[in-house]
This record gives structure tokens, C-alpha cells and sequence, in this order.
């Protein structure tokens, strides 16, 4: 890691490299398409209330198994490969990367607890 560069912005270039941050924008924009044809179609087909539900959900848990896949595997022109071990950088955990830890994890069960507590009406 450079001097002038910040824990941060290693991070941000380490998603960038890995093809993190389009992996995710494209997961988004097509989860964001699945609930809202589900929304529209699953009623006039007749469907439960709860299918829309059940789709939301399928959408906000496959989104932390998007982040580690498209972390852990490169898309190549020779088919998908693992990420080559030599070109990750041989940073240091920093104090500043544990704490952004602790917040997406935070985030991410505060999230799950929302969407229980909607779907039970609690």
C-alpha cells in the first residue's frame, strides 16, 4: 500500500479489481426487476400475498453470496477462475477494515431483522 493512500481507498481499489462493486450493481438492478415483475404479475396470476415476499427475500439473501462469489472467483475469457493468490495485495487487517466489517455485518443482520419483523407483523 502506498503512503499517501488510505485504508479505504486500497479497499475501494481491491473491489474494483475484483469486480466486486459491478457484480453487486448488476445483482441489484436485476433483483429490482424480479420484485417488481413479481409485484405486478404474481397478483393477476392469482399467486399468494406472500410470494412477493418470498422473492424479497430470496433477493436480499443472495445478495452477501453475490459479494463473496464475485470476491472469491474471476470471470476470464477461458471460463471462471479462482482469484490468482499472486495478485492479491499482501496488506495488513488494519484497525479501520475491522470496524467497516463490523458495520456491513451490523447492517446486514439489522436488515434481516426488518424484514422478519415486517413479514411476522410484529
Amino acid at each position: 500500500m502506498d503512503h499517501n493512500e488510505s485504508p479505504s481507498q486500497s479497499m475501494v481499489d481491491e473491489l474494483r479489481r475484483r469486480k466486486v462493486l459491478r457484480s453487486t450493481t448488476l445483482y441489484a438492478v436485476i433483483g429490482w426487476s424480479l420484485l417488481q415483475w413479481s409485484n405486478l404479475l404474481f397478483e393477476r396470476l392469482g399467486w399468494p400475498e406472500w410470494s412477493v415476499t418470498l422473492v424479497l427475500t430470496v433477493v436480499v439473501l443472495g445478495f452477501p453470496v453475490t459479494v463473496a462469489l464475485a470476491w472469491v472467483f474471476d470471470v476470464t475469457p477461458r471460463g471462471v477462475r479462482m482469484t490468482d493468490p499472486a495478485k492479491l495485495s499482501a496488506g495488513v487487517r488494519t484497525p479501520l477494515s475491522w470496524v467497516v466489517d463490523g458495520v456491513v455485518a451490523a447492517l446486514f443482520v439489522a436488515t434481516l431483522v426488518m424484514i422478519y419483523r415486517e413479514g411476522a407483523g410484529i
